[in-house]
Parts: C-alpha cells; structure tokens; sequence
C-alpha cells in the first residue's frame, strides 16, 4: 500500500514540474509578439467604434482624419491606409514589428472583429 502512494506522488510531482516548466516556456513574449498584440488589439478596438459609430450616426468615420478622427499616440507607430464607404470600411496598417525591414500588413473591416494578416512581418 505504501508503494501506491508513492508513485501517486511521485507522478503528482512529475506533472506539477510539467506545468510550471510549460508555463515558463509558453508565457514568454517577444517584444515583436507584444508589438503585434497590441496592434490587433488596437484594431479590434477601432472596430468596436467603427460599429457602435455607425449605429448611431449611419455611417463609417475614419480614424486618421486629423480634425475628427482619433488622436491615439499608439497609432503613430504605424502606416495607415483607411478606406471608408457608405455601408462599409477597410483598415490596413502596416509596420515592421521585428525590425527586418520588410513591414508587414494587418486588416479589419466592418464584416470582422478579427483582425487579419495579409502581409506577415
């Protein structure tokens, strides 16, 4: 009997040194994996606006604009083409992330929240 619980603990331990060693492992980010994180992020946020904006008002506003759209400093960071239409949107900003000199290409539009690489870094 004594034998049965020490292989339970000894498994219980083995299991535990897994977890806390994946954990180590997988919750590391580069700083070009945050930099991208917080650009889908901003993303999915600007198209959380573009939604409730257009049910308010009917139409699409665009970000960029320098008299009424947003003044975010995180945007500065990136290139930004915007196309706006009377019943939808395209936002594609583009940047280089990891430093390599090729930018690469994010999308959103108004079918979506999620946002869509079409240029990878």
């Amino acid at each position: 009997m004594p034998s049965r619980w020490y292989r339970f603990v000894e498994l219980m331990l083995i299991l535990i040194v897994l977890v806390v060693l994946g954990v180590a492992k997988f919750s590391r980010i580069t700083p070009e994996q945050r930099r991208e994180i917080e650009l889908k992020a901003g993303l999915e946020q600007i198209y959380q606006l573009e939604q409730e904006h257009f049910q308010h008002y009917g139409r699409y506003f665009d970000p960029t604009d320098p008299l009424v759209g947003l003044n975010w400093l995180w945007m500065e960071r990136y290139g930004w083409e915007v196309r706006m239409q009377r019943n939808g949107f395209w936002i594609a900003a583009n940047a280089d992330l990891d430093g390599d000199g090729e930018r690469g290409v994010w999308l959103i539009d108004e079918k979506s929240p999620v946002v869509r690489p079409v240029v990878e870094d």
